[in-house]
């Protein structure tokens, strides 16, 4: 049973955009959200919206934030490729990457359709969303985000060996992506009535996990990804 693999930048945005919605849905979260409306205002209302449409359209706004050595051509938008030569003094080069820079991001704010001369900064409207963690596990946090999902679709159950074995069956039925959570892949014991009961250790983890999709929540509701 393969689990799932989530280390590109690509899905960990779409992760944030994930708890973003759970956030939105949240009646205890509006506060905060009320407070961040400004910060998330360019993602638009993304209930309802499929990841990768979204993604078309809002891209852009995840550009590189970091000056690295390219070993392929890139084709982001928020990207200008430069070959700079090293036999030129950086004194003689740096100039010339600021006005190259500079051109590029002016182009790029027309292209979406900004004013460059308004911007209260050149690099202002595009790459202003930044992952907190520097090396995020998404596996984990992908986990806590279908399990929270299931749970509040069944009205928040009380979390015992029933909504184990509830979760455990919804995951193993899917048509796709058929995994489980490591602590989910011991299948629970049956008692002298016949009851199937999970180990307290698998249920503290399965409380463990709905604490971080909550605590996931609540740190995206102030703007911040991940807790």
């Amino acid at each position: 049973m393969t689990q799932p693999q989530i280390k590109s930048r690509r899905q960990h945005i779409r992760l944030w955009f994930e708890f973003y919605k759970l956030a939105l849905d949240d009646p205890a979260l509006q506060d905060n959200l009320a407070k961040v409306r400004t910060f998330y205002e360019p993602w638009g209302d993304p209930r309802g919206v499929d990841f990768r449409v979204w993604w078309k359209d809002h891209g852009y706004l995840f550009g590189a934030t970091q000056v690295e050595e390219a070993t392929k051509v890139s084709r982001a938008p928020n990207v200008l490729n430069l070959s700079i030569p090293l036999n030129l003094p950086v004194t003689k080069t740096l100039p010339d990457v600021k006005r190259l820079i500079e051109a590029k991001q002016r182009e790029r704010l027309q292209e979406l359709g900004l004013n460059p001369d308004a911007a209260k900064s050149l690099h202002a409207g595009f790459g202003t969303y930044e992952i907190n963690a520097k090396e995020l596990r998404g596996r984990p946090l992908h986990e806590a985000h279908v399990i929270y999902c299931i749970w509040l679709e069944m009205g928040k159950p009380t979390i015992n060996s029933d909504f184990l074995q509830a979760v455990r069956d919804r995951l193993l039925n899917r048509p796709r992506a058929k995994w489980l959570p490591s602590f989910l892949m011991r299948e629970a014991d049956v008692d002298r009535k016949g009851s199937r009961r999970f180990a307290e250790e698998q249920i503290r983890q399965m409380r463990r996990s709905i604490k971080k999709a909550q605590d996931v929540c609540e740190a995206v509701s102030k703007g911040k990804f991940p807790s």
